[in-house]
């Protein structure tokens, strides 16, 4: 949209980028600014000092005094044209001067006749706008007067320079003190994690010595839980001990039936994120599940299968995971004479740890398990 009569040597583009890395436009007036347009109509003798930026589709007004709006459309400005100029363009009278004859603001209010720029330049060369002057009767502009409009467009620009860089040093700082926020945040989930953890592989080596006969099926049954303890962990690191998904929890207990070339588990739900706090206890419980469906449920029968659904729900105001699991095809199912650890943490330990309300029934068709949790609101350490 810039005036042919110069050919400039940057780009449109890299212009309006430059100008836009300010991040001046629609600001609110400043004092500082405001002192140099006005010097600029002092020294100059002329009612009329604009700050005037160039933008895509207007001109904006950092800074007017005299004038009385804060942009315009381009096809009235006389900026446009004069910018591409080195120095301080000057127009004597403007409705002598065909470029602006027509221009709403020669040929209407405020009825401008006079105009002396001088361009807003950044250190690259790429022009922003100007500092310029305007009147209603036609007039000159003396040498001195010339220099002093030319020395504070300088200013402006030095303006601009201080105020991109304060923000950006001010961007940093904040920047710097979210990253202090969050590294202080996950110190304090890790602590918080670390203890939970140690207490529940304290917890694991009692119920799990209460529940085999022998050391060999202590020392087996014990690994297998604390390698499924650490697959969710894996999982939790990876989002800095904030959530885990629910698939790939399932996932890790079910993974080894995946290449089963007849079907052995479905997974039906929506992508859904646990806190640690829920995802610990629910990876122990799919553990448990997977482990009782292996040796005595579906899994133990070549036609037996496992279906897990999921689903969230909000109870209350409360959002809630909504689990079940389900088993077909397997042997007959009836209800143990004797509560392992898996039962004891399926009943238990889950409504203890997260508050969830549990339904455990031992269909003849099939195994069932349901689960209702509540989800927690919102991450403790914030995404970045």
């Amino acid at each position: 949209m810039l005036n042919d009569e110069f050919l400039p040597p940057w780009k449109e583009s890299d212009r309006l980028a430059a100008l836009r890395g300010y991040r001046v436009l629609d600001t609110p007036p400043e004092p500082e600014f405001d002192a140099l347009v006005q010097l600029a109509a002092r020294i100059c003798q002329a009612p009329i000092a604009l700050i005037s930026l160039i933008d895509d589709h207007r001109q904006w007004f950092k800074a007017e005094v005299g004038l009385g709006m804060r942009e315009t459309a381009l096809d009235c400005s006389i900026c446009l044209t004069m910018m591409l100029r080195p120095g301080v363009a000057v127009a004597p009278n403007l409705t002598e001067d065909p470029r602006f004859s027509t221009n709403p603001l020669v040929t209407g209010e405020p009825h401008l006749r006079f105009y002396a720029g001088a361009v807003l330049r950044t250190p690259d060369g790429l022009p922003l706008g100007a500092l310029c002057v305007l009147d209603r009767v036609s007039r000159g502009l003396t040498a001195d007067q010339a220099f002093t409009l030319e020395t504070l467009a300088h200013q402006v620009t030095a303006l601009l320079e201080l105020r991109r860089a304060i923000a950006e040093r001010d961007e940093r700082l904040e920047a710097s003190h979210q990253i202090e926020q969050r590294q202080a945040l996950l110190v304090r989930e890790l602590h918080h994690r670390v203890k939970n953890t140690l207490a529940t592989v304290q917890g694991l080596v009692g119920a799990t010595g209460r529940s085999t006969g022998s050391f060999d099926e202590f020392y087996l049954s014990f690994s297998n839980r604390i390698s499924s303890l650490a697959k969710t962990h894996n999982l939790l690191t990876e989002d800095y001990w904030q959530t885990a998904t629910l698939r790939e929890i399932i996932l890790n207990e079910l993974k080894p039936f995946a290449e089963s070339q007849q079907p052995r588990f479905r997974l039906i739900g929506p992508p859904i994120e646990l806190s640690a706090d829920l995802a610990v206890p629910v990876g122990m419980a799919v553990h448990e599940l997977t482990t009782n469906a292996v040796r005595y449920g579906a899994l133990s029968a070549p036609g037996g299968h496992v279906e897990v659904r999921w689903s969230v729900g909000e109870t209350e105001g409360i959002r809630k995971l909504h689990l079940e699991w389900k088993e077909h095809g397997g042997p007959p199912v009836s209800e143990p004479q004797h509560q392992g650890f898996g039962t004891t943490l399926l009943q238990r330990v889950l409504p203890m740890q997260c508050n969830a309300e549990v339904e455990v029934k031992y269909e003849r068709d099939g195994f069932l398990f349901r689960m209702n949790a509540p989800l927690m609101k919102q991450r403790l350490v914030p995404t970045y």
